[in-house]
C-alpha cells in the first residue's frame, strides 16, 4: 500500500497531512516531529500496529510543500 503524505512549512512549523485521509494531519516545530506525530495518525486510522513497518520516500519538493510517498508492506 502506498499512501501520499504532504508536508508545509510555515511561519510556526510544519503542517503535515494525508490528503486522502480525511483529518489526518498534524503539526510540529520541526517536518521531523511533524510526520512522527503524523505516523501515529495513520496508524490510527487504519488500525495498524505501534511500531509498524514503513518506508517513506521523498517525491517532490516545490516551494515550502514536501510530497513524501509513505511505503506499507501488505498486511
Amino acid at each position: 500500500m502506498q499512501i501520499q503524505i504532504v508536508t508545509r512549512k510555515t511561519d510556526d512549523g510544519v503542517e503535515a497531512s494525508v490528503p486522502s485521509i480525511r483529518e489526518c494531519e498534524s503539526w510540529a516545530a520541526t517536518e521531523d516531529e511533524a510526520i512522527d506525530n503524523l505516523l501515529d495518525r495513520v496508524r490510527f486510522f487504519l488500525h495498524l500496529k505501534e511500531g509498524f513497518r514503513h518506508k517513506l520516500d521523498v517525491s517532490r519538493r516545490e516551494g515550502d510543500e514536501t510530497w513524501y510517498a509513505l511505503v506499507l508492506p501488505d498486511r
